[in-house]
This record gives structure tokens, sequence and C-alpha cells, in this order.
């Protein structure tokens, strides 16, 4: 058994106690008298220890991606919503009560309910796992039946999942306040924001004192617990966001005055891309000699199937386990066709314009308005690339990345309302993407750091360092495996748009593109990826006789759905008012 499936289920209600009394605090990072939180018994043996080390696990790696549970609370951030809608990859068309319906139309704001904010992430969740970790780190030596070695290990986990929070706060906030261990009653809680760079640097010194202790690779009842290769990754992938031009730039995207470097290096450095470059091969080289592969067998569906959506994959560095059977307890709604009934899955035509074809040209959809045969997106659909077929399920056509299944089959949605077609739902595809010859199985391991990102990395910054060379040896990589013909541009402008393209595209709902096209203050950010008028296919269809099959639809168009909101004060994330009217908060510009 997978670690999040063999020690989440024992984890002990005494710990569960944690997440309920950050409420009355003074401030979120304030911490309760330890007496009420660290009971010797948790302690006392490894096996009680486990829980206390999934429940670290389970916190650090829910928190920013909705994959938790229904989420009313805001504990993770949304509710009701995804990443993917806020990006723009899927179209938020359903209910207006949901998170990624109004923060499409109206934005983020720092003060959306009792003083949290409506956002892509729950600030304060962030330090509460953090704590747990610190809770952890600071206890562990307790357990009687460890081996210091052990021990040791249990530690360098932690650090890896403190680092790993600290990551997706740079990414959303900038600077944020930096704790170092867990807080006590007296100890001063409002910690201010730290900087840029030295958010960056606490990342890095974590990153290398794990490195130093964490295994390779773990015995097969412990898989899915950080190796090496997990903390070179956090490495890897904050020097990318700090080395785009969001934060990689003399002056802020918004003016904030005195605290500019809270979101600001307040210079363009061209070392922080040469940092970028020498980490991401530093994954790349670790992951080849630890059995980790690029899959590419030569079928170009199969293999992208394979890669993001089988568990266990071997390109998958790290990925959320919780094999959860139940969809609406689970957060899967949000990922699953069948268990979607909101019609948050359907894809956008903003990004269904970032695939190819199959053989690397480009698809020529229907003018805006113009009205087409549903023959003639048949003919069309079929002739995209291999990511498209495994990431999405056609109008009326059986899923691709499950062929022969009957439980795949548009003929059996009959009296879904989260299908092509239905009023208030269109889309330009529905989500199957982690559901890979899957049959019946509702749970998936969402990827977290998937080793095609690395080989992206190297092309993006070497590119950006004018080395077209080797940016386009690392871009063949994923073209390769998509069965695409490889690009030869070489012009650096030109090549920058084929790279964030391909980003899209491979990565494709898996939490990249939000983040992607903020950091790199994308031209199109305003004008149909994030704001802006955004597009869907409408069909025009019968009642339906057995389901949503080819006989129901009867003509296609892409037509406008509904307008994006975006402003510059959205390139970050707001802090929660509640927290910054208690005065150790510098809120970001514009909120």
């Amino acid at each position: 058994m997978r670690i999040m499936k063999q020690i989440v289920l024992a984890i002990i209600s005494s710990l569960l106690l944690i997440l309920s009394t950050t409420s009355c605090l003074d401030s979120m990072l304030d911490m309760p008298d330890e007496s009420f939180l660290v009971s010797d018994s948790i302690f006392s043996t490894q096996h009680k220890a486990l829980s206390a080390i999934a429940q670290a696990y389970s916190n650090s790696l829910a928190s920013g991606i909705t994959i938790s549970s229904w989420d009313g609370g805001r504990v993770n951030g949304l509710k009701g919503g995804t990443i993917s809608a806020l990006s723009g990859e899927i179209n938020a068309l359903k209910f207006n009560w949901e998170d990624q319906w109004m923060i499409q139309r109206s934005g983020m704001t720092a003060d959306e309910s009792q003083g949290w904010a409506r956002s892509d992430d729950g600030f304060r969740f962030n330090y509460t796992s953090i704590r747990q970790c610190y809770l952890v780190m600071e206890n562990i030596d307790k357990v009687a039946d460890m081996t210091e070695e052990d021990k040791l290990i249990v530690k360098a986990e932690m650090k890896t999942l403190i680092a790993y929070r600290y990551l997706e706060m740079f990414k959303r906030y900038g600077g944020v306040p930096i704790v170092k261990k867990t807080l006590m009653v007296g100890d001063d809680a409002k910690i201010p924001r730290a900087t840029l760079e030295d958010v960056q640097i606490h990342v890095e010194q974590l990153c290398d004192e794990a490195f130093a202790v964490l295994p390779d690779a773990w015995p097969s009842h412990y898989l899915g617990r950080v190796t090496k290769g997990v903390a070179l990754a956090i490495k890897a992938e904050i020097y990318m966001y700090a080395a785009r031009p969001l934060f990689n730039s003399s002056k802020p995207y918004l003016d904030l005055g005195a605290h500019n470097q809270l979101i600001s290096f307040g210079n363009e450095d061209s070392g922080r891309w040469q940092k970028a470059v020498t980490a991401s091969e530093a994954v790349i080289t670790w992951a080849l000699a630890n059995g980790y592969e690029i899959i590419n067998t030569g079928n170009p569906l199969e293999d992208y199937g394979s890669a993001v959506a089988v568990p266990g994959s071997k390109e998958v560095l790290l990925a959320y386990k919780n094999q959860t059977k139940e969809a609406n307890s689970s957060g899967f709604t949000f990922y699953h066709p069948y268990g979607q009934s909101g019609g948050a899955n359907g894809m956008s035509f903003n990004q269904l314009s970032q695939y190819r074809k199959a053989d690397g040209s480009e698809q020529v959809w229907p003018s805006l308005n113009e009205k087409k045969s549903y023959s003639d997106y048949v003919m069309r659909i079929n002739e995209m690339e291999p990511r498209y077929k495994a990431s999405a399920m056609g109008a009326g056509i059986d899923a691709w990345n499950n062929p022969s299944d009957s439980h795949w089959s548009s003929a059996n949605v009959s009296g879904q309302s989260n299908w092509e077609g239905v009023g208030g739902n269109e889309a330009c595809g529905r989500r199957v993407k982690f559901w890979y010859r899957s049959g019946t199985r509702f749970w998936f391991e969402f990827p977290i750091f998937r080793l095609a990102e690395f080989y992206l990395n190297l092309a993006e910054a070497y590119n950006e360092l004018g080395n077209s060379v080797k940016a386009l040896e690392n871009l063949k990589i994923i073209t390769d495996r998509a069965g695409l013909p490889p690009y030869t541009e070489t012009d650096k402008v030109k090549l920058r748009k084929i790279i964030q393209r391909e980003w899209a595209v491979e990565f494709y709902e898996e939490g990249h593109r939000l983040y992607d096209v903020k950091h790199w203050k994308h031209e199109d950010i305003g004008n149909g990826i994030i704001g802006g008028d955004k597009h869907s296919f409408i069909f025009t269809y019968t009642s339906g006789n057995s389901g949503w099959v080819a006989a129901d639809y009867q003509t296609y168009s892409v037509q406008f759905v509904y307008k994006g909101f975006w402003s510059a004060s959205q390139y970050l994330s707001p802090f929660p008012n509640v927290e910054v009217n208690k005065g150790y908060l510098i809120q970001n510009p514009g909120y």
C-alpha cells in the first residue's frame, strides 16, 4: 500500500483538533498551548507517530490544489471552484455562488466572507500545515522504537514539506512571514512579511538540509513519501518563478513604495535563469539515475495518458495520494466527468486553441458565430493531437483514452447535466485527463511534480539565456513523446511563445497555467486567458435519444459565453483583511 492510503487512515482524533483551534487566535501564526496539542502518547511509538506524519503530508500537499474535501470554509481557499477555471483552462459557467464563477467575473478580493479573502489559496491553512510539520520535527525524538537514522529522515521530510508550502506561497503572494519553529503562548506571533529574496533563501536552505538526509527511494509500502528528488524539484521550481518577469524586474507590477522588495527583486538578473537551468538539470540527472523517465514507447496517447493518470507513474516524482472512493467527499467532482453536475469540467476555446493537429499543423476552427455541421466537428476534433485526446472527451464521441469501455461511452451519460451541448455547460471537451483506462475507478493521484516540468524549465530558461540549441533540444523531449514534429524556430521571442504554448498543453489542469501566465506577464492574460472575452463551442442538438451520442448533435459554432475579469492587482493574491487589520501584514497592491 502507498503511504497516503496506509497511514492517513491511522490519523487519530487528537491531531484533528489542531485544525479546529486556530480561529480564536490573535494571529493565524499563533500556537495554542503545547499541552493541548502535543500528547506524549502521540509520539510514544512509531505506529502512532505515523499518524502525525500523515497529517503533515495531507495538510501540506492538499493545500491550494482543491483536491481535498468540499471546501465550504475555504480551508484551502476555494469553494466549489478550481485553479483550472481561474486560469482560463476551463470555462466557469454554471453556478454564480461558486468561487470560480465569482473570481472570473469580479476578481480575487481581500475581504469576501468574515474577513477572509476570496482567493486561489487559503492563506491561513499554509501556516496550519507548517505548524503541523514543526510539531512532528520537534517531537519525533520522543519515539522510543524508531532509530536515530529514521528520526533524521522524518525531520528531513518535514523540512521538505515546509519548503513546498513556502514555494506555493512565494508564487501566489511574493514575500510572506517566515516561521522557523512551533510558536508557543508568549511568543511574538505577529511576524512581518519577509522579502522575496529571504523566502527564496529559506526554501533553498530547507531543501539543501533535507537533500543531505532524504533517501533516493522508499520501500514499496512507503511510496509517496518525499525523496531527494522532491527536494531538488522544489528548488528548481522556485528558481523558475524567481527568474520569470513578474519578480525578476527592476520595478514591481504595481508600486508598493518602501515595500517593493516583497513583490519584486528590484533588478533584472539573467543569473536567475542560470540558477534555474542548473537546478532543473540536477532534477533530471537524479531522476534518470533513480528509475524515472519520460514515458515514450511510440504510442503518444497511451504514453501521455500513462504519465499523467496511471497511479505510480514512473514520470511522477511526487503526487497527492488519496485513494477515496466517494467522489463527492474528496473534491474529485471537479475532475471526473461523471461526478460533476456543475459544469465545471468543460475545456475553454482558448485552451483548445493551444493544441495542434496530430501532424503538427494548426487546426482551423469556424469563425466566431459561424455555424458548421456536426460532421465537420467530428472530422476536426478527430484530427487533434494525442494529448488533447488523452485529456478531453468530445461531444457525442466515446472517450479516446478509455477505448471500448462502456463506462466511458457518450451513451452512458443519459440524464447528466454536465455533457457537451447541454445549456449552460457548453465546452470544447470534457475532462478525462486523469482517468486513462481507469474503468470505474473514481480516485486518482494528482501529479505535483512530473518530470516533463523540468525539461520545459530547461527549454524556457535556455531560450531566455539566448541558447536556442539547448532550448530546442529539451523541447524535443516533450514533442517527441507527444508524437509531434520537432520545432526549429530559433528567434527568441517566437520560441518563447512556442514554449509557453507547450506548457499550456502539456500541463493542462495540473495547477501550472494560472501561475505560469501571471509570472510570464503573458501578453494575452487579459485578452482571453484570465480576463477578456471567453468563448466556447455551442451545439444545436435534439432532445436526446440514448444519451448524448452523435445522433443527438446537429451543428456547432464558436460563441462568446462571458467576459473574464483582469486587472494588474490580480498578479498576486490578496492576504485576508482579517489578518492585515491586525497590523503585521503588508497587503499586496491593489486590494
